[in-house]
């Protein structure tokens, strides 16, 4: 009895199967697959205004889902695209609900895409391929029956796709970009509070070479005023080395094209970024970058942008504009403090340079790398309360303004404070096509402490004090650094304030310039020897690589003054400079406590001073006149002249103290070269 009862429900349970497969059967055949992809056509050409075909067999899928699986769709693309079809899909699976189908409707409820091939591609005019124009409706014919319902409603509740590839090309500069998809999926959006379109991303894709992996929500959104849709993003990013938020909408339909998206990046290392950008990025990290993005067609404006590294920080804002040609990047960039030395300590400025001996140049031949400016237009304005250079030079309250353009680079504004002073550079630097560089720059310094500036400089600290103001302006032409030295001309201004100075006597000579004035000027002959300076001027007048110093360097001390003449050739690299000092009257100073006249001269890399330590003033008059006798007397009169200069660094910034033309002796040489009487007066 048991088993007859076992038995009878076994039978029933097979009998149950089968008349649900057969029910199944008989649903899925009544399934009219060529009316269902007929119809899929319609809708689609309805909405986009494109064709919509399946060259490749269309089957019913009963595993692991009910699905229609249609192989070889084809979605037409625009007339002008650059090539028939928009999308191109291997295969196509629509999964359907199977309670509608007693009804005899078709509900999609999900669709998987396998090996799509879609380009997104813009016109010379910036038109997308992907802003579809709907036809004219057709006058409708009223259906058979009242309330009779679309035979398929689509209600979709996750979309995949897997092994497909999306590309995108501009249709004004031909440029491609493609994006692999290896797997996509999206699905509603659990969160109810979401707007009824909101879904759920989650992508692992390749964009040049490089893998990226991104998940989050987006959807559909309608202005209710405008009736503009857009698609609102809330989405997380990862790739090698960097981890990224982006935040926004993009625009959908009249709107396609632009966006507005907040982005925070943290970056871990830069290679990665730097391939898939295919540009360098010599950012220290870790780092933090974020900013507002404006997308717009052909420009992208970034707003309170903002890089943290190393605990300093950049903020400002960036646009790239793409509208006007060429093309134009604008960048408003400031810091409170900037240290490139901290930042990149692999450039920081090794051990001093040995000092230069010999023949070796100062402005060597060698040809400049070529340079090649961008075709476009930079605009920069860059400002930093505090700038430490990568060789560890201080600069204060910086402010740069300038613009690179195709064929110039132009300064406008660079200003900075260095050695308690301020410092003021504007220029420009044009390449023209055929023809070597052409370079000019003016400079304006106010307020600069000399002591400081000559530490910077590494000098030893033989002055303390000394305000001075600097103007210079010079051009110069040439592809290596000689030719521009050769071509040199213009003008440069010094004027120094009152300042102290001790000189501490070694056993031999001074070496360099500052030391040989300073040592002019002390009226003693001990260990030790305290002064104060009065004022110092110098007036450099150069003409192509030529400085004529003629009286044109004065230092005025306490009780003796020292002017300089002679001449400085950058193009033949030679020096060659003679400064006579002066005992001021009422002083009571003995002039034979004075060295005599002090001779600079050799290369410009290494110049030799020479001091007639033996020297009394009476012997220096009969050298002027021994020179005199040979008609050279052009020095004699610069240097050993009788007439007392009450105001040296007056006349010598002014330009007063030349000598003039009437004064010389017929026998003094005009033209090029070194003037003959000062080699007549040192080379005895």
């Amino acid at each position: 009895m048991r088993r007859s009862w076992l038995r009878a429900l076994l039978w029933a349970a097979a009998l149950l199967v089968l008349l649900l497969a057969g029910g199944l059967w008989l649903l899925v055949q009544g399934v009219d697959r060529g009316a269902v992809m007929a119809r899929a056509a319609q809708e689609v050409k309805a909405a986009t205004g494109r064709d919509f075909a399946v060259d490749g067999r269309v089957h019913l899928s009963l595993w692991p889902r009910l699905a229609l699986v249609a192989e070889g769709v084809r979605l037409g693309n625009t007339p002008w695209g650059s090539r028939p079809d928009m999308a191109r899909i291997e295969q196509l699976r629509l999964d359907i609900a199977l309670a509608p189908l007693l009804e005899r409707r078709v509900e999609i409820g999900s669709i998987e895409i396998r090996g799509a091939d879609v380009l997104l591609e813009t016109n010379a005019d910036g038109r997308g391929n992907w802003s579809f124009t709907r036809p004219a409706p057709a006058e409708q014919k009223p259906p058979t029956e009242p309330g009779a319902a679309s035979p398929i409603r689509v209600t979709l509740a996750r979309l995949t796709a897997q092994d497909s590839r999306l590309t995108w090309r501009s249709g004004t500069s031909g440029h491609t970009e493609t994006l692999d998809i290896d797997a996509l999926s999206l699905d509603r959006h659990p969160d109810p509070a979401r707007a009824p379109d909101a879904w759920r991303l989650e992508t692992d894709a390749g964009w040049r070479e490089r893998k990226i992996h991104a998940e989050g929500g987006v959807g559909v959104e309608r202005d209710a005023q405008t009736g503009a849709r857009s698609i609102p993003l809330d989405l997380d990013l990862r790739m090698e080395g960097v981890t990224a938020s982006v935040d926004g909408r993009v625009g959908l339909g009249e709107a396609a094209g632009q966006a507005q998206l907040k982005v925070q990046a943290d970056i871990q290392a830069t290679a990665a970024l730097a391939a898939m950008l295919r540009v360098p990025l010599p950012i220290p990290v870790p780092a933090k970058v974020s900013g507002d993005l404006a997308l717009r067609p052909r420009q992208i404006q970034v707003d309170n942008f903002e890089l943290q590294t190393q605990g300093q920080a950049v903020a400002g804002g960036i646009v790239w504009d793409r509208t006007i040609t060429p093309p134009a990047l604008q960048l408003a960039l400031h810091s409170d403090g900037l240290d490139l030395a901290r930042l990149y300590p692999a450039h920081r400025a090794g051990a001093p340079a040995p000092d230069v001996k010999g023949d070796a140049r100062v402005f060597p031949d060698t040809p400049f790398p070529a340079v090649k400016l961008p075709r476009l237009s930079i605009q920069a304005d860059l400002r930093s309360e505090r700038l430490v250079l990568p060789n560890g030079l201080e600069l204060g309250a910086v402010r740069l303004r300038g613009a690179s353009l195709p064929d110039r680079i132009e300064l406008s504004q660079l200003d900075f404070g260095l050695a308690r002073g301020s410092f003021n550079l504007s220029g420009r630097w044009q390449q023209p096509e055929g023809a070597a560089p052409r370079v000019n720059a003016q400079l304006k310094a106010r307020g600069v402490a000399m002591d400081a500036l000559l530490a910077l400089m590494r000098r030893e600290a033989v002055l303390s004090g000394g305000r001075t103001e600097f103007d210079g302006q010079l051009s110069a032409s040439g592809n290596s650094p000689h030719r521009l030295a050769a071509s040199l001309s213009g003008e440069v201004r010094m004027r120094m304030g009152e300042a102290s100075s001790t000189v501490r006597r070694g056993g031999g000579v001074p070496g360099e310039l500052v030391s040989a004035l300073l040592h002019a000027l002390t009226p003693l002959r001990g260990a030790e020897d305290n002064f104060k300076v009065l004022c110092a001027a110098a007036r450099l007048p150069v003409k192509a690589g030529r400085i004529d110093v003629d009286r044109s360097i004065a230092v005025d001390g306490e009780r003796v003054s020292v002017v300089m003449s002679g001449l400085i050739d950058l193009a033949g690299e030679r020096v060659d400079l003679g400064m006579q000092p002066t005992v001021k009257k009422g002083t009571g100073l003995d002039p034979t406590a004075f060295a005599g006249v002090v001779k600079i001269a050799g290369p410009l890399a290494a110049p030799q001073v020479q001091v007639n330590l033996a020297g009394t003033a009476r012997e220096a008059v009969t050298i002027g006149a021994a020179v005199a006798t040979s008609g050279a007397t052009l020095i004699g009169e610069r240097l050993l002249g009788k007439v007392t200069d009450p105001r040296p660094c007056e006349s010598a910034y002014s330009g007063s103290a030349k000598t003039s033309a009437a004064a010389q002796p017929a026998g003094a040489k005009k033209g090029g070269g070194f003037p003959r009487p000062l080699r007549g007066l040192f080379e005895r």
